[in-house]
């Protein structure tokens, strides 16, 4: 079934909020037995009249797509909305769609709202470039950090815990991930061994490899030189044709002396210093979640009059949204904490 976006203009239930959405150009028909032409997919951002009118909701009544010959509306290069289900939608009933996978600090900064236990938030981890140049050696790990294209910063997605000691995935899920990691193969002495813990790794790879980096010791650092070559051949082995094998070479190399100890130990110390500037003007988690019961108990009799009750519940609105983005935010952080001491627990043992 086809609604035409004039359709959306007729109900009250539309929300004031405009999107910027993600489209696809492409050849969209109403006619199954239309043969699609070949036309290149040109991904655009901008607002779409009409469509933009709708709320967001992961699951969406409807869906919409581009009409670029015109099949299914009569006009070329227009819009319409389907419904994402096969049965009719109730008059009056509020269509909604899909913004996309969107983390609640892109909803709350580009739309104003956020969305309880977002399945696609994510936290950040940073360690600041003004620290990495105060380290002791710094010149020649920001050269090897460069050399393997490492970034300072890190987005962790929530999906990410899944994946985890504290997952949800099921054992057998996970056994079938089981000698797919980045070291499988990366010892090259053989004095080290693939820790069993690899599997539950929930880090990105690269992420971890520029924490090695970071938290080398001297000694560590000549150590990785003698595999390599002298010091001062790293930047030569960078500039060599075959960059990505000098990139794996280096991080192999930085494993096999450090191992995940120093590593682990530095993101155990960025979460925690993340948790303390979280909790530092906000308070806790938990003081958090007693402000939204309080948010959620607050009854329409409770505003002071009905002239200001539409602004106060605006502004009260606002303000819950920034709460659960904040609170969002600690969980993470709390969660991803867990991990990585777990972690750094198993590699000590590990290790000794």
């Amino acid at each position: 079934m086809v609604f035409f976006i004039h359709m959306l203009l007729c109900q009250n239930t539309c929300s004031p909020f405009w999107q910027e959405i993600d489209i696809t150009a492409k050849d969209c028909s109403a006619d199954e037995n239309s043969k699609p032409s070949n036309t290149e997919s040109i991904w655009v951002e901008g607002l779409v009249p009409g469509i933009d009118f709708c709320n967001h909701n992961v699951k969406a009544l409807a869906t919409w797509e581009v009409d670029s010959v015109g099949n299914a509306t009569g006009i070329p290069a227009s819009m319409y909305l389907l419904l994402a289900d096969k049965s009719p939608a109730e008059t009056g009933a509020e269509i909604c769609i899909n913004y996309g996978n969107k983390g609640n600090e892109e909803l709350l900064y580009l739309y104003g709202f956020v969305v309880d236990n977002n399945p696609d938030d994510y936290l950040m981890v940073h360690y600041p470039l003004e620290a990495l140049r105060q380290i002791q050696s710094a010149d020649i790990k920001m050269k090897l950090l460069e050399m393997q294209k490492g970034e300072l910063r890190c987005l962790l997605p929530r999906s990410l815990l899944d994946n985890g000691f504290f997952g949800i995935r099921s054992s057998e899920d996970k056994d079938s991930k089981k000698n797919t990691g980045p070291f499988s193969s990366f010892s090259w002495s053989g004095q080290r061994k693939v820790p069993s813990y690899l599997p539950k790794i929930v880090f990105p790879h690269e992420f971890m490899s520029t924490l090695r980096t970071i938290a080398m010791q001297e000694h560590e650092l000549e150590q990785v030189a003698s595999l390599l070559g002298e010091v001062s051949t790293f930047c030569c082995v960078g500039y060599s044709e075959d960059r990505e094998t000098s990139c794996a070479a280096i991080q192999s190399a930085i494993w096999e002396v450090c191992g995940d100890q120093g590593a682990l130990g530095l993101l155990v110390d960025l979460l925690g210093v993340k948790m303390a500037e979280l909790e530092e003007g906000s308070g806790t988690e938990a003081s958090d979640a007693e402000l939204l019961e309080q948010f959620d108990s607050i009854q329409p009799e409770d505003y002071a009059s009905e002239s200001g009750e539409k602004h106060e519940r605006k502004s009260k609105t606002n303000y819950r949204s920034c709460v659960v983005y904040r609170r969002g935010q600690k969980q993470l952080t709390r969660l991803f904490l867990r991990e990585v001491e777990h972690l750094l627990e198993l590699s000590a043992k590990e290790q000794s």
